[in-house]
């Protein structure tokens, strides 16, 4: 079996720089850019990014954390069960 690499934070920089251009070098989609290159490349390559929350938690065998948007904090994603919504 081959073993697969995570891109480079140069390779995932020259795919959003073509998602830049291929969109008519419109302003203002960076970030946009940045996570449609990172995440198609990751595809192609066949590994979760091992950096992200999700990633994290599956390999600690817990559930993803969601950060906060207003606050900056982490909080715990809600578990659903039959019952209800409750968070751990």
């Amino acid at each position: 079996m081959s073993e697969r690499k995570v891109p480079t934070a140069e390779q995932i920089e020259q795919r959003a720089y073509e998602l830049y251009l291929e969109r008519g070098c419109e302003d203002g989609h960076d970030l946009a850019d940045w996570l449609a290159a990172e995440k198609e490349l990751i595809e192609l390559s066949g590994q979760p990014p091992s950096g992200t929350p999700k990633a994290r938690a599956a390999s600690a065998g817990e559930q993803p954390t969601l950060a906060s948007a207003d606050s900056g904090s982490v909080t715990q994603s809600p578990i659903r069960s039959k019952g209800g919504i409750s968070t751990k």
